[in-house]
């Protein structure tokens, strides 16, 4: 039991699983592990900002109970982990790093967490993100700055920023955060994880401070360090509720290619919409020689028939400041009810797109964003920040939010996208990761496809901060 127990940081969701019905070791203790293991380092990265630590002690022990009576509460059962702050779980603030909300406590738990919780799942904190979640940092003037653990001067990204860096450290086994503009993707990419931007509606987003109806484009997903763990979360949180469903029922496309040579391949890596850095390009080039050289087709130049370039930021800011507005919000800019149904008829085109694209290539490969995690920059205001880009070996000035076309590309579509890993930058040090995307529902599609790239080369896996592995514990004496 002991070796488990040293090993219960690095564990998968569905490692944990396992041994814990295998009852080698038990819910409670794999609980204290994680705890003590926070204690010791959480500090220095300020990812988990909420504990609930009693009810979550109380909760394992009831797991324990249950197990040893023969009951099996789901493929989470007595498994810990941590949810975005923004997430309502029944007793625990949800701020969302507004100091005006700092005594909004949720009255039940939202859709997706009483799903997490039917299976089996321990809660037993919450991470940081950004005012409101909306921002490609995770500070606020409630909980503070959240540190990337590759470099405490980079951000972790936002507004999962809390999520990925709890997941990256080894906090938690798995988290669930929220993405309407990257939100999942930037924050995976950054910080070197496994993430899962859902099909928009396939996980209920309702709850008490969420709006009876979801926001354009906005969803929930999970976090993980490895594919088969998206898959076993997406399982568990994707499905119909009689709230949303309205008697329609879900049965998402299932893999069906087992080689990555069955696969037709598109790589878009660079834009001058939204330039990216020589290291995710060079790292898309990587990805596309090794699918070449397992006998994938591939194609650098394939590109949908919409004039994303030109049209697709505005349409989406159209969407998504029309939903700000009718949740009290202030959006960025006004739209008229005119404007918004223009939106939603160009969203149309936008969709019919993809859908002819994806009839020729199964997935397509592009970055989350135009760089690597970047230098924390808290000035204000925001759209007077820049960020740096290396271009051809020169460093570059781009504006904060031009990187943002690349989540916005996807966003309109309401397509899915899994990040992956893809090494880390001989340049930065910092994680690089790319996104596989495919046609609405085909979210299975996209995980299985990162599982099968992560099966060919250990680049494409999960690779721990410097100080947060397996041999830094062991050197260090950390849990």
């Amino acid at each position: 039991m002991s070796n488990v127990a040293d090993q219960v940081p690095f564990l998968s969701t569905a490692e944990l699983a396992h041994f814990i019905k295998s009852k080698q070791i038990s819910c409670r203790q794999v609980l204290e592990i994680f705890l003590a293991r926070c204690s010791q380092l959480n500090p220095s990265v300020n990812a988990i900002v909420v504990f609930d630590i009693e009810r979550a002690r109380s909760r394992a022990s009831a797991a324990d109970v249950a197990l040893s009576k023969g009951e099996d509460w789901g493929v989470l059962h007595g498994v810990p982990c941590t949810i975005k702050e923004n997430n309502d779980y029944k007793g625990t603030v949800a701020t969302q790093g507004d100091p005006a909300w700092k005594n909004r406590v949720s009255p039940h738990s939202e859709v997706a967490i009483q799903r997490l919780l039917s299976h089996g799942a321990i809660i037993f904190g919450k991470t940081n993100l950004p005012f409101h979640a909306m921002d490609l940092q995770s500070y606020n003037d409630v909980y503070g700055t959240t540190h990337n653990p590759w470099d405490d001067t980079r951000t972790p990204g936002g507004s999962s920023g809390g999520s990925c860096v709890a997941v990256a450290c080894g906090f938690t086994p798995f988290e669930l955060g929220g993405d309407i503009g990257g939100s999942i993707r930037t924050p995976a990419a950054f910080c070197g994880v496994f993430g899962h931007k859902p099909t928009f509606g396939i996980i209920p987003k309702r709850g008490p401070f969420m709006e009876k109806h979801p926001k354009e484009i906005s969803v929930r997903g999970p976090f993980a360090r490895n594919a088969d763990d998206l898959r076993l979360l997406m399982e568990c949180l994707a499905f119909t509720d009689g709230a949303s469903s309205r008697g329609m029922t879900m049965n998402l496309p299932r893999p069906t290619k087992k080689k990555l040579s069955e696969y037709k391949i598109a790589i878009w890596s660079d834009d001058l919409a939204a330039p990216v850095d020589d290291e995710l390009v060079d790292a898309a080039e990587r990805v596309a020689l090794t699918l070449e050289r397992l006998g994938a087709t591939v194609s650098r130049t394939a590109r949908p028939d919409y004039d994303f370039q030109s049209r697709n930021t505005s349409i989406y800011f159209k969407l998504t400041a029309a939903a700000a507005t009718l949740s009290g919000e202030k959006p960025l800019k006004e739209v008229t009810l005119k404007e918004y149904r223009q939106a939603l008829e160009e969203r149309e085109e936008i969709r019919s797109s993809w859908e002819r694209y994806f009839q020729e290539y199964d997935v397509l490969i592009c970055p989350s964003h135009s760089t690597p995690a970047f230098v924390i920059d808290e000035s204000e205001p925001k759209t007077k920040r820049t960020i740096n880009v290396r271009r051809n070996g020169n460093i570059e000035q781009m504006s904060y939010y031009q990187p943002l076309w690349w989540a916005f590309l996807t966003n309109t579509g309401l397509l899915p996208s899994t990040t992956f890993p893809c090494g880390v930058g001989q340049l930065s040090n910092l994680p690089l990761g790319l996104n596989v995307v495919s046609s609405e529902y085909n979210d299975f599609i996209c995980i299985d496809f990162v599982r099968l790239l992560s099966q060919e080369s250990t680049n494409y896996e999960f690779t721990a901060p410097p100080g947060y592995g397996k041999k830094d514990a062991a050197s260090q004496g950390k849990l």
